[in-house]
């Protein structure tokens, strides 16, 4: 099933997501296949990596678990 050509829409939200959202929750949102998501990313020269510390309200890192000994 063919998707369709990129709307201003879908592209505006790509920005907006691209770096905060895992990128299969992004084609999922937009309706697109992960390749898709990523071949139009590569084109606009998006990154699609997911910073976790981008995802957060806070901008602190999590604090790391103590090491457990085994």
């Amino acid at each position: 099933m063919p998707y369709g050509k990129w709307t201003d829409d879908d592209i505006a939200k790509l920005k907006n997501l691209a770096g905060k959202v895992p990128a299969r929750d992004i084609a999922a949102e937009l309706g697109r296949t992960l390749g898709s998501l990523a071949v139009q990313a590569s084109k606009l020269k998006i990154p699609l990596r997911c910073n976790r510390y981008n995802r957060g309200t806070s901008p602190e890192k999590p604090s790391r678990p103590a090491p457990t000994n085994r």
